[in-house]
């Protein structure tokens, strides 16, 4: 018998895998993957060239702008453009927190069963963006105050029935946008932080305390290290175990934490952080000949002080009446060192910050003006220096140096508590 020809079904199914494969190619075509360091490296050469920009728009402001309108006019495009790239770039590195909010349900899922809790988790801001290399460090410190909240926040369904709740705890994860910065919140309706327990803990560890610190300032003492309430650590988290790492864990990405808390109604931390480590939005300010920036979100208002303001503290250090109360006063001149600086207060400028939840004045001689710098890392160019967290190149070619308003509030408002003489 003669065979007949195969059939053509399998030629046609073949082209039917082409087109196939064809089509999901250029819908994959849409996205491309790219290596963090090419990207990093596009950011850098955009950042030379707003600094280049600016340097341009300086020598070009002592030009006359009726003859040369024409070049004013350029000027201004050229910034305009070199600003709407340099954000284009920058939100090439930005992540939903989703990225990080997903690994949590399971973990919530998993500690709850394990302590015998019920537990909903809710989550608010998922596609807020932050920067990768932000997202990436923020997990390990938001995986630890989960823990805390499941382990030591929530109670148990027995212990919540007896306090008039719902035997199912809440714990509830958000982030959004504030400014220039993200705003990250972990939040439950446990029993709250116990004044008596962290003020009695901090006398045994020899800290100083007192009945008449704030509830903010109790909470604060948490974050000391090694210390904790808890009467038995365990293999989950112990409520202030490593909550100095999470502290010091911010601090270095530029944020700092907050926390409060009510007795039996739950415990609220609240971390902020820059959306990018790679720009500032920043306030620049003379001292002598040098230029420090200021971070523009950590400054409140400034302001010209009156001899009747300025004090001695107790500790002959200075402090500044200020709407109703008395602030820190530091000197810029001081705290780095800086010759033929304004000496006396009634002769500069004070600039009221806020650090930590916590307000101080510095005086420094004179306000330049707010600025968007483009940071530079000190510690790979130079080496690290205390009080300042980077630096930048300005329009005229120089150097300013970007100041850690939160190390500042740290060191030098300690060593001065306004307690007058």
């Amino acid at each position: 018998p003669i065979t007949p020809a195969p059939a053509a079904a399998p030629a046609a199914k073949d082209k039917e895998r082409a087109k196939a494969s064809a089509a999901a190619a250029h819908q994959e075509s849409g996205s491309i993957r790219v290596p963090t360091e090419k990207v990093d490296q596009i950011i850098n050469l955009v950042g030379e060239l707003v600094i280049t920009q600016s340097m341009l728009a300086q020598t070009a402001s002592s030009l006359d702008p009726v003859l040369f309108d024409r070049l004013f006019s350029g000027m201004g495009q050229l910034e305009r453009n070199a600003r709407d790239l340099q954000e284009a770039v920058m939100s090439i590195r930005m992540m939903p927190m989703d990225y990080v909010f997903s690994r949590f349900p399971r973990l919530v899922r998993d500690l709850a069963a394990k302590l015998g809790k019920q537990i909903d988790l809710v989550t608010f801001g998922k596609a807020t963006e932050l920067d990768k290399s932000l997202i990436e460090r923020i997990i390990d410190p938001l995986t630890h105050l989960v823990r805390n909240s499941l382990d030591h926040g929530i109670e148990t369904p027995d212990k919540r029935v007896a306090a008039g709740k719902d035997p199912t705890g809440q714990l509830i994860l958000s982030a959004q946008h504030h400014g220039g910065n993200i705003v990250i919140e972990v939040s439950d309706d446990g029993g709250g932080l116990r004044r008596d327990k962290i003020l009695a803990k901090a006398m045994q560890n020899g800290l100083p305390v007192s009945e008449s610190m704030s509830d903010e300032e109790v909470w604060q003492l948490i974050f000391a290290p090694g210390f904790s309430t808890a009467e038995a650590v365990t293999d989950l988290s112990g409520r202030g175990v490593g909550m100095d790492v999470v502290k010091r864990n911010i601090q270095e990405m530029g944020g700092h934490v907050e926390i409060s808390s009510r007795p039996g109604n739950g415990t609220t931390t609240r971390i902020v952080l820059p959306l990018t480590l790679a720009i500032l939005d920043g306030m620049s300010v003379k001292v002598g000949e040098e230029t420090f920036i200021l971070p523009l979100n950590c400054v409140m208002e400034s302001l010209q002080p009156k001899a009747d303001d300025v004090r001695t503290a107790a500790n002959t250090e200075r402090v500044m009446h200020v709407r109703g109360e008395y602030l820190p006063l530091l000197e810029l001149h001081r705290v780095f060192n800086v010759e033929n600086a304004v000496q006396e207060p009634t002769q500069g400028i004070a600039i009221i910050l806020q650090a930590e939840g916590k307000r101080f004045a510095l005086l420094v001689d004179q306000l330049i003006g707010q600025h968007q710098v483009v940071l530079k890392n000190l510690e790979t160019n130079y080496r690290k220096v205390p009080g300042i967290s980077a630096a930048t190149i300005l329009g005229d070619g120089s150097v300013a140096l970007i100041v850690d308003v939160a190390a500042l509030q740290r060191t030098g408002v300690r060593r001065q508590e306004p307690a007058l003489a």
